[in-house]
């Protein structure tokens, strides 16, 4: 199973929601994508 993580970010870091849904996703198992999104 792949699964797709769309990132929360101020442009700076991460927001910390983000990184634990990435943590929930390595639970599930199978390979995780994460969408940063930005205009740059």
């Amino acid at each position: 199973m792949t699964i797709l993580v769309i990132a929360e970010h101020d442009n700076a870091s991460i927001k910390a929601a983000t990184l634990n849904t990435v943590a929930a996703a390595q639970k599930i198992g199978g390979d995780i994508h994460v969408l940063v999104a930005g205009h740059n």
